[in-house]
C-alpha cells in the first residue's frame, strides 16, 4: 500500500491552490490512500470543497479532525454549533457527502491494514513545568503575549451545557481511540491523532510564549494507548506545524504538517506542499 500523509493544510488561510497541489502530489506519488491528520479548514464550505477535490484524486481519503476544524464563533456556539456538534455531526456529514472516511467516527481496514484515529485533545501533559506561568494562564490561554485561540473557539459542553475541562475532553477522545483499536482486527494498524502523542514530537524553544503554547500541543496518554498495542506500526500526528519522524521499537511516529505560509521559510507553495506530503510504503 502506498500511503500518503499530510496535516495542517489550513486551506482557508493558505488558499485553494494548496489543495490542488496536494491532489497533484498525491497522484504523482501514486497514492492508494491519502491521510489528512487534521486542520483542514474552519469553514464548512471550504472543508467540503477540499474533501471533494482531494477525494477525486485518490482511491481512498481518510481524515481526522484538527482543532481548527471544530472551531466555531461564540455566537454560533450559543446556537448549538459547538465543538462536539462539529466533531460528531457536521464533520461526519461533510465526509459522507464527499466520500471521505472519517476516522473520528470509525476505524477502517484497507488492503489488510487497519486505520484508527481521533482528534484527541490537549490535556496539559506537555506543559513546560519550568515556566513560571500561573494556573489562571492555562485556564484562559493567555500568557507572555500569546493567546491560545482554542479557549475561545473550541467549546465542548457537557449535557447541561457547561464547558468541559480540556482534560475531560481529552479522556473522552482517548477512550474513543482505545475502543477503535479494540475493534480493529488487522494485524497491522496505523493510528492517527491530530494532537501530538509522544514527547519526542515536541520542539523546545526559549521564547516564553512558545514554552507556554507547548501545553496545548499534546496528549501523552494517547501515546501510551498507541504504544500498548503492538499491532500499531505507524502513528501519524499533526498540530505542531513542525515535522518530526522517529522510531520507538517497532513503532514509527510521523508528523508532516504544511502549516502557514509564514512558516515555509521562503519556500514556494509547491515546494512547501511537496515537503509536507509524504509517502509511506506499508
Amino acid at each position: 500500500m502506498r500511503l500518503v500523509v499530510t496535516s495542517d493544510i489550513h486551506i482557508d488561510k493558505n488558499g485553494s491552490d494548496v489543495c490542488q497541489l496536494i491532489a497533484a502530489r498525491a497522484q504523482e506519488l501514486g497514492a492508494d490512500v491519502l491521510l489528512l491528520a487534521g486542520d483542514v479548514a474552519t469553514s464548512p464550505t471550504v472543508l467540503l470543497q477540499t474533501f471533494l477535490t482531494l477525494r477525486a484524486a485518490v482511491p481512498h481519503l481518510l481524515y481526522v479532525a484538527g482543532n481548527h476544524d471544530v472551531w466555531s464563533h461564540p455566537e454560533m456556539q450559543a446556537k448549538g454549533q459547538h465543538a462536539w456538534w462539529r466533531l460528531d455531526t457536521l464533520l461526519p456529514a461533510l465526509c459522507a457527502e464527499a466520500g471521505v472516511h472519517n476516522l473520528d467516527v470509525a476505524p477502517i481496514e484497507l488492503g489488510g491494514v487497519g486505520f484508527a484515529g481521533t482528534l484527541g485533545w490537549w490535556d496539559l501533559s506537555t506543559r513546560d513545568a519550568s515556566l513560571d506561568a500561573p494556573p489562571e494562564a492555562y485556564r484562559t490561554g493567555q500568557f507572555a503575549g500569546l493567546r491560545w485561540m482554542d479557549h475561545t473557539y473550541a467549546h465542548f459542553p457537557d449535557a447541561d451545557g457547561r464547558a468541559q475541562a480540556p482534560e475531560t475532553v481529552a479522556a473522552i477522545l482517548r477512550g474513543r481511540l482505545a475502543a477503535q483499536l479494540q475493534r480493529c482486527t488487522a494485524e497491522r494498524i496505523v493510528a492517527v491523532t491530530h494532537m501530538v502523542a509522544f514527547a519526542e514530537q515536541l520542539h523546545h524553544k526559549s521564547h516564553p510564549g512558545w514554552r507556554f503554547a507547548q501545553a496545548f500541543i499534546g496528549h501523552l496518554a494517547l501515546g501510551e494507548v498507541i504504544a500498548a498495542d503492538p499491532r500499531v506500526r505507524l502513528a501519524v500526528a499533526g498540530h505542531t506545524h513542525i515535522g518530526s519522524d522517529f522510531s520507538r521499537g517497532g513503532l514509527r511516529a510521523l508528523c508532516t504538517p504544511l502549516g502557514y505560509q509564514r512558516e515555509w521559510q521562503g519556500r514556494s507553495t509547491a515546494e512547501a506542499v511537496n515537503r509536507a506530503v509524504v509517502l509511506v510504503e506499508l
